[in-house]
């Protein structure tokens, strides 16, 4: 199962490397892999073989957005997923999971030729707990995305750090997206840029300290620790410049 797993896996990676040529691997575990796309944004993704409770579903999402990554968990359709065309009612870890791709599941299917990573959605139905189950067509890697989304189910709630392949349903409060050559920076520090200069000074200072004291390579045993601290200051010394050299023109 876990050869299966890691080919999907594998497949995964080369397509989007192909799709996105400017990402980066940064780990492939064969059932984990950290990529960083052509837009600066790190993404953890999990081929997940087994049932995820939603208390270690949280624990994925607290640790990745505290750390400025993307999360996502594509599960193995045949042995967690109901059966395409069914009614079904969805499991607390499923309800989880489903409120971070608005209603669907991503899920992969070693042995389903083209087909082998596929959203399954969990239809709504007036009147019904059970919902209708309908396997989606396989996903495009191009359109890879990372958002922040408002979860409120009661096994999960939170603003946290998601990966996705479809435009998404729910996303966090409105705000207004500023893309410039430093929007990857403040993103990776987890820092809303709409605070005045002064406070976001403060707020990525703050960001950058608390990172770090996680990520450090002295402090983590983390493979890639070394690469995510590099990262982490080129971020912090790339708006740090800029806002002292904004400073400096308004005088």
């Amino acid at each position: 199962m876990r050869f299966d797993t890691h080919r999907v896996g594998a497949f995964l990676v080369e397509e989007l490397q192909k799709s996105r040529p400017r990402l980066e691997v940064i780990l492939d575990d064969g059932d984990i892999m950290h990529v960083r796309t052509d837009h600066g944004q790190l993404a953890a993704i999990y081929m997940v073989e087994t049932v995820i409770s939603p208390l270690e579903l949280r624990y994925h999402l607290v640790t990745n957005t505290a750390a400025g990554m993307y999360s996502m968990f594509i599960l193995w359709a045949e042995l967690l997923m109901p059966a395409h065309g069914t009614r079904f009612v969805p499991h607390d870890w499923m309800s989880a999971l489903m409120a971070l791709h608005g209603d669907r599941i991503y899920a992969y299917d070693p042995y389903g030729g083209d087909n082998l990573i596929f959203p399954v959605y969990f239809d709504r139905e007036q009147g019904r707990r059970a919902r209708g189950i309908r396997h989606g067509s396989a996903i495009q890697p191009s359109r890879l995305s990372c958002l922040q989304v408002d979860v409120s189910v009661p096994e999960l709630r939170g603003t946290f750090r998601v990966a996705d392949f479809e435009p998404r349903l729910h996303v966090a409060s409105e705000r207004k997206v500023v893309h410039d050559a430093l929007t990857p920076y403040f993103t990776l520090l987890g820092v809303d840029r709409r605070a005045t200069a002064a406070a976001t000074r403060i707020a990525v200072k703050r960001a950058y300290r608390r990172l770090a004291r996680q990520h450090h390579p002295d402090i983590s045993d983390h493979p890639d620790s070394a690469e995510t601290m590099r990262r982490l200051n080129e971020a912090y010394t790339r708006i740090i410049d800029t806002l002292d050299a904004g400073s400096s023109a308004a005088d």
